[in-house]
């Protein structure tokens, strides 16, 4: 059996503020280590992993080495976050005032819109499934991809086979962990559990 385990960075300075962080460098806050070792000795406690992928960014590695503190973690650009251009550092309150009409267009295209100097999520799900695939080759075991929330929406496309836009639908907090299963059924098998309470 094959199980991929997702898992979303801790809290940031981005997160509980509420602006968008992108490829910007944010380090976790108190309450994401916090809620990264409750997940350490909780959920994951005593679970072990064939090979830990992580992206490169600050808030991923931090989490990984709290998680996982003895792995040899791979560093994966394939699974970095959305790059959010100009918009990085703003809050959606932010740009619905500064830049309507773009906030708009993002709206009705969640898939194709890019915001300046930034990515599309199209792009994003094009890096994915290149790792996706990847993924597939590899022997059954435990994996663990230590991620971000935009990442995952385009993996939770990849295994359930839905619409990008569907992906909202699903709350993906700080910390949460998404489990995919490879059994012998044929489609993966998808559980997300949130890890709250910090």
């Amino acid at each position: 059996m094959k199980e991929i385990y997702l898992l979303r960075h801790g809290d940031t300075e981005a997160t509980e503020k509420g602006f968008f962080a992108g490829w910007s460098d944010v380090p976790l806050s108190p309450k994401g280590e916090r809620r990264i070792k409750k997940l350490q000795q909780s959920l994951l406690k005593g679970v072990s992993f064939e090979r830990v992928f992580c992206s490169p960014l600050l808030r991923t590695l931090q989490t990984a080495r709290i998680l996982v503190p003895d792995a040899d973690v791979e560093i994966a650009p394939e699974i970095k976050e959305r790059s959010f251009g100009s918009w990085e550092g703003k809050s959606w309150e932010e740009l619905e005032k500064e830049h309507p009409a773009e906030v708009l267009e993002w709206k009705k295209d969640p898939l194709n819109f890019t915001p300046p100097g930034g990515e599309s999520f199209r792009e994003v799900l094009s890096r994915v499934d290149s790792f996706w695939h990847k993924l597939m080759k590899v022997e059954n075991g435990r994996y663990l991809l230590v991620t971000h929330a935009g990442v995952i929406r385009c993996f939770l496309v990849k295994a359930m086979d839905i619409e990008f836009a569907s992906t909202f639908r699903v709350l993906l907090d700080p910390g949460v962990l998404v489990k995919i299963g490879f059994n012998y059924e044929e489609f993966p098998r998808v559980e997300l559990i949130q890890n709250s309470g910090v």
